[in-house]
């Protein structure tokens, strides 16, 4: 009786993975039109901050900088924003990702990839990172993602943007939707039909990258995606809620920054805690906020991308069903 009765948990176990895994490829039929910026979308921010190294990167706060090999465990503590790794966060169902690079200094890694991860410490390898994504696309053809690189640092002209475009499409290659113009073209059926997985944004002046577009698309600088830059969660919520509480336009990617930002106070007043701890309770009241909204960012208290530090399936769980519900009451 006890092992029918287990077997029973590690059968709904199984279905609620597999549900998650290809959350797109079972969304209603009714939404396979639907523009990418009218879907509810999980996402994770600073989404490679999974794994950091004790090396300072070069967006670290210049005062840090000075005391980081002192004090380098506390910022580690603060910097984390993910303990889920890239095939992790898909397999919950996380479909946008975050991503901040810099150019590899480390002659020894350089040889590996030029560009790792940073979030004031440095992180993995880039071309690792996004070969793990590219690992879990060719298992799952359905699936959708958006990588939105937004910060780049110590870049020049033997290693920059060029080199990073290269990086991309030699890992994803066909997989990058550059034959959409316009992000409202890119429905479920369009990219299926064209056998597209990657929708790449890449927060940079479209005129200076012209030359990229038949490698990486379009969609240059189509985020809006606004900063709460609180420590305080409920200053965060007042912030969200202001942001809903109008249509948006749905010709860019919306994001919705569910995390609070700790400052230099926050920290040196709780030294011994961490980012994760205080991003309970904010994710806590993140799923309840979340459960009072619709999809499509046109409506009122309508979303498209949300993103929180330390996503777990709860959290993607809440987004992805905002999909399949119709909230007009609201």
């Amino acid at each position: 009786m006890t092992t029918c009765c287990c077997q029973s948990i590690e059968e709904e176990l199984t279905v609620e993975v597999k549900h998650a895994t290809e959350w797109m490829k079972n969304l209603p039929r009714e939404l396979h039109n639907e523009p990418i910026t009218k879907i509810a979308i999980p996402g994770t921010h600073d989404s490679f901050a999974f794994y950091l190294s004790r090396h300072a990167g070069p967006d670290m706060d210049a005062n840090l900088r000075r005391l980081h090999v002192l004090i380098s465990p506390i910022i580690k503590n603060w910097s984390i924003t993910q303990n889920l790794t890239f095939a992790e966060q898909l397999y919950i169902g996380i479909r946008y990702f975050d991503l901040r690079v810099c150019r590899t200094t480390d002659s020894k890694l350089s040889s590996k990839s030029p560009f790792t991860f940073t979030h004031g410490l440095l992180g993995g390898l880039v071309r690792e990172g996004l070969e793990e994504i590219n690992g879990f696309l060719n298992k799952h053809p359905k699936e959708i993602i958006l990588l939105d690189f937004n910060h780049f640092y110590d870049f020049n002209d033997q290693c920059g943007h060029e080199q990073l475009i290269e990086l991309i499409h030699e890992i994803f290659g066909k997989k990058i939707c550059t034959t959409a113009e316009t992000i409202l073209e890119c429905t479920l059926n369009y990219l299926w039909n064209n056998q597209q997985q990657v929708i790449l944004l890449y927060e940079r002046n479209r005129d200076q990258c012209s030359a990229y577009m038949d490698r990486i698309g379009h969609f240059f600088q189509i985020c809006q995606s606004p900063w709460p830059n609180t420590p305080r969660t409920d200053n965060l919520f007042i912030f969200l809620d202001e942001k809903v509480s109008v249509p948006r336009s749905t010709t860019c990617i919306n994001v919705i920054q569910g995390q609070i930002t700790p400052d230099t106070a926050t920290i040196q007043n709780n030294p011994f805690s961490s980012l994760e701890t205080h991003a309970r309770e904010t994710n806590r009241r993140l799923i309840e906020w979340l459960s009072l909204r619709q999809r499509d960012p046109s409506l009122i208290n309508g979303v498209n991308v949300v993103i929180c530090d330390f996503a777990d399936q709860l959290f993607a769980d809440t987004v992805i069903k905002l999909n399949h519900k119709n909230l007009t009451s609201l």
